[in-house]
């Protein structure tokens, strides 16, 4: 990979869902000023009428599709609102195979008509949730199309479903192949007990289980500078605030973690850690 390949960050609309408050929830206005001030480059959400009012911010969609849905009204409405790039939650977890790729065929084709990039995301509760089941969907659909399936990873479902301990690095790159031509993620810290962990004690000092997480990044962004064949990265520190609600009553500010993630990740991806 050139060592011109881009980062770009995306802030997670959930990361300031009800938040500071429910009662107090920001505006929309108030939510895309402060993602731009942190330094996103834009906003994951899914399609909703209030991001048209976004501005200069770029627009990730997300969303959940089965052999139920309609995916090309939900492309069109992403299109409608200017998505570059949709990232879907593909089928139940209980989906047999063979109906899984059948979907995705058909989620990329709807994609493909509205002109929004798509990848297939890795998660709780989906078809993709386990490490075995994304695999065998990216290999029978090679096997049935002859082309790739795109994906995004978020490896800490993974981490989750296996309770791998650190290093995690290791036990998370079992798919190169895969790993190549990706360019999506989701960075959410975690542990292999947990899929979101405090990144900080006080919105300033990381915890320690961030900085073995950290470790892993760091690992993942040098192999993907080293490896990787896509020439622009596409990053969300996917914070969950409130429903739902990920974190845990605890935990420190959600948001600020979220913008400390977000520099961290440049830091990490110049190579300086």
């Amino acid at each position: 990979m050139s060592f011109n390949t881009e980062l770009r960050l995306f802030a997670t609309a959930w990361s300031l869902r009800e938040y500071p408050s429910k009662l107090g929830e920001w505006t929309w206005a108030e939510k895309f000023a402060a993602i731009r001030a942190a330094g996103f480059d834009g906003i994951m959400s899914p399609p909703r009428a209030e991001l048209a009012e976004r501005g200069d911010l770029e627009y990730w969609a997300m969303g959940s599709l089965g052999a139920e849905h309609d995916a090309a009204a939900y492309f069109n409405q992403a299109a409608g609102l200017g998505a570059k790039h949709a990232t879907i939650q593909l089928c139940d977890v209980d989906t047999p195979l063979a109906e899984a790729v059948t979907v995705a065929e058909a989620v990329i084709a709807a994609a493909r008509a509205t002109g929004v990039g798509v990848t297939i995301e890795s998660h709780r509760d989906t078809f993709t949730e386990t490490p075995e089941r994304m695999w065998a969907l990216c290999d029978a659909f090679q096997e049935k199309t002859g082309g790739a399936l795109p994906v995004c990873l978020d490896h800490s479902h993974f981490a989750v479903v296996r309770h791998f301990a650190a290093p995690y690095w290791p036990k998370l790159n079992e798919r190169p192949d895969v790993l190549a031509r990706c360019g999506r993620f989701h960075l959410r810290p975690f542990t292999g007990h947990h899929c979101q962990i405090p990144a900080t004690l006080d919105g300033v000092r990381p915890t320690p289980e961030y900085e073995l997480w950290g470790e892993f990044v760091s690992e993942l962004f040098g192999w993907l500078r080293a490896n990787g064949t896509i020439r622009e990265i596409c990053v969300c520190p996917e914070l969950g605030n409130a429903a739902p609600a990920y974190g845990l009553s605890c935990f420190p500010d959600v948001w600020r973690d979220a913008c400390y993630i977000a520099a961290d990740l440049k830091r990490r991806w110049a190579g300086r850690f």
